[in-house]
């Protein structure tokens, strides 16, 4: 590798696969999503968080390949905003990684999605927005960071010395995108913020609507939704799911507590 490459932070390929995992921590068990998965490690939706550092043990249902991937981690990252989000690392010991070779033999959208996936991106290189997504997409803050800074057109080395100390966290997201072509490297196949301007409006939006209810909150709705929370943080989803919906009660135009309460249905 050249000293003026940027490598990408994830030493194995991550593809963009929605599996349904089991995950247990400690004494509690529940359900969640893959957001993205690869041999090393995996990005889940859930609705319950987990301290970085903490180990979890995960069932994996690969059913596009008949069998259960069962491995054990560490959570490397949390994300408390919905939809809530833990980043794994497979343990190293981990040796049977065969079934990942195996899942992309069996996905060729999945196969497609690994071979796109850079090692490292010269910082001379400069990067385009690529085709916008035709259906609504979860992007992250950080991925939306990402596009608005490259707007028309940045090199990589302009766009990561524009991550300061952010700049681990924001290079998984950048090789990310790249990944899914979202963001490409020819130009030929770039398009520009015009193209983007809707998606990203509604990204904003979606963010913001996160945080910011329609109307005050009532102190009586505000209690409620905050023990629907803490009861979330520590795995007790009926209980959480319950608070919720007393929450939903007390402030009926309240969307942030309706999305959340719809969010955890699932699993409650």
């Amino acid at each position: 590798m050249a000293t003026n490459d940027v490598p990408n932070p994830r030493r194995a390929p991550r593809v963009p696969v929605r599996l349904p995992v089991e995950v247990r921590h400690r004494f509690s068990t529940w359900r969640a999503d893959t957001e993205d998965l690869g041999p090393r490690g995996c990005q889940l939706v859930t609705p319950r968080l987990v301290a970085p550092g903490r180990d979890v043990k995960l069932r994996i249902d690969c059913a596009v390949i008949g069998r259960e991937v069962r491995v054990a981690g560490t959570v490397i990252w949390s994300r408390p905003q919905a939809p809530s989000r833990l980043g794994v690392a497979f343990d190293a010991s981990e040796t049977d990684r065969a079934w990942f070779e195996t899942l992309l033999e069996a996905d060729p959208a999945a196969a497609r999605a690994a071979r796109r996936a850079p090692d490292v991106l010269a910082r001379a290189t400069r990067v385009h927005l690529g085709a916008p997504p035709r259906l609504v997409v979860d992007f992250t803050a950080d991925e939306v960071t990402i596009l608005r800074r490259i707007g028309a057109g940045v090199t990589v080395d302009a766009l990561v010395r524009s991550f300061g100390a952010s700049s681990e966290r924001l290079l998984g997201a950048l090789f990310s995108l790249v990944a899914r072509r979202l963001v490409v490297l020819d130009p030929a196949e770039a398009t520009g913020p015009l193209v983007w301007r809707g998606v990203l409006e509604q990204a904003d939006t979606a963010n913001a609507a996160q945080a910011v209810p329609d109307t005050p909150r009532s102190s009586a709705a505000q209690r409620l939704y905050d023990e629907g929370l803490s009861h979330l943080a520590a795995g007790r989803i009926q209980l959480a799911a319950r608070r919720f919906a007393d929450a939903l009660a007390a402030a009926p135009s309240d969307h942030v507590i309706q999305e959340q309460l719809e969010r955890i249905a699932r699993w409650a």
